[in-house]
């Protein structure tokens, strides 16, 4: 899986650039998880993204997204804060994605020492990360927690209940609904796809974003994922919250992880997705 992922950092910017430092930060059940923050001569304070990775519930870390995480910073020289979040099936909900809301905290609570802006906070996350990124949002929102400034989604993981696609876009699925089912059966158990399941196990099933940051959010149209994200999208609007949806036409899922850097579509996608982190402004403003 690394070796495939790492084809997402892009070789004209300079890693060696950015340096990480790793910490640890304690979870609601007592637990500690790995917090790597990677920085490059930004102007303190400054805004920051927390990156939660993608790997469809049972796979993915921090190790394997590293060099996706540095040409992010490399490029923008916005700092990331990636969380090694527990998976499934060995920690299923809400483990995932209280990690994510325990780093959350964590940035907070050391924002002097790291040199960040605690208004200008943003979650960035890919594939099932990008629905990690919105439950935290829902959690702060329900407990009254830190403020988030900005959601940042690609091709995100969000409805339980996507067990089948449209037949036109079966061909090309790259993460089909088998697999969808098995990333949600193996965080919920019995519980997927019942009435019973929850806005903050799976975001899809939010009714009302009121309260919610602004989003930006970019989906393939190739994608099994597409309708859900659209759909979300259609639930800040109508809540009167900020969004911004890219769909990128003939693309399946992962389109930017292929070695295809240099076609317009992938720097059409990067340079908007940079432009969203160079665009986080204060929370409530």
């Amino acid at each position: 899986m690394e070796p495939g992922i790492a084809i997402l950092a892009d070789p004209n910017f300079p890693l060696d650039q950015v340096t990480t430092r790793d910490f640890f930060a304690d979870t609601s059940d007592g637990q500690n998880i790995l917090l790597r923050w990677y920085s490059s001569n930004h102007k303190s304070p400054s805004l920051a993204v927390i990156y939660a990775h993608g790997g469809g519930m049972i796979l993915g870390s921090v190790k394997a997204y590293d060099k996706v995480v540095a040409a992010y910073v490399a490029r923008t020289g916005v700092p990331f804060l990636a969380v090694d979040y527990r998976r499934a099936p060995e920690h299923p909900h809400p483990i995932p994605v209280n990690d994510v809301y325990a780093a959350l905290n964590w940035l907070v609570a050391h924002s002097e020492e790291l040199g960040v802006d605690t208004s200008r906070i943003g979650i960035m996350g890919d594939s099932v990360g990008g629905g990690l990124a919105v439950v935290t949002a829902l959690l702060a929102r329900q407990h009254d927690g830190p403020c988030i400034a900005k959601l940042i989604l690609v091709s995100p993981m969000l409805d339980d209940r996507t067990v089948s696609a449209d037949e036109h876009l079966t061909p090309f699925l790259s993460w089909n609904t088998t697999d969808n089912e098995t990333g949600w059966q193996a965080l919920l158990g019995c519980s997927r796809g019942r009435e019973v399941v929850a806005e903050t196990a799976a975001p899809a099933r939010m009714v009302d974003a009121t309260g919610m940051p602004p989003l930006y959010i970019v989906v393939g149209e190739l994608v099994v994922f597409r309708n859900e994200s659209i759909e979300l999208a259609t639930k800040f609007y109508k809540s009167g919250i900020s969004a911004e949806l890219h769909v990128y036409p003939g693309c399946p899922h992962g389109f930017d992880i292929f070695p295809s850097r240099e076609t317009g579509v992938c720097k059409r996608a990067f340079e908007n997705r940079d432009r969203a982190f160079k665009s986080i402004f204060p929370a409530n403003s």
